[in-house]
């Protein structure tokens, strides 16, 4: 009996450690590329387009599977977001004008 209860309580630490160091590993605002060959985003990685925003979904270089650029800033890995609350350290803007979705951006690049 006391082998089982044993395992179960060495069961339940892996799995709280797990959970904790999964938290402790996102990305956000973590640099990301964008591929300068990609057609459809031809507008937000020419050079001469500095005010370019774009968004970058299922991106396996982020942990968060997004990468964006914002007014022409460098990308950075992002989230969904409803209101600022849901970015720790930025805010929540729309990317695209009248489009209704928002992601985080930090507040070092949205000033």
């Amino acid at each position: 009996m006391k082998t089982r209860s044993a395992h179960l309580a060495r069961l339940v630490g892996v799995l709280v450690l797990a959970l904790w160091f999964s938290g402790c590993t996102d990305d956000l605002y973590a640099a990301c590329t964008i591929d300068p060959d990609d057609p459809t985003l031809s507008a937000c990685v020419e050079s001469g387009r500095s005010e370019a925003s774009c968004v970058v979904e299922e991106q396996l270089q982020c942990e968060t599977r997004t990468c964006a650029k914002y007014q022409g800033s460098e990308p950075f890995c992002t989230v969904e977001c409803s209101t600022d609350a849901d970015c720790p350290d930025g805010v929540c803007r729309e990317f695209v004008m009248l489009s209704g979705v928002r992601h985080c951006v930090a507040n070092t690049v949205a000033q």
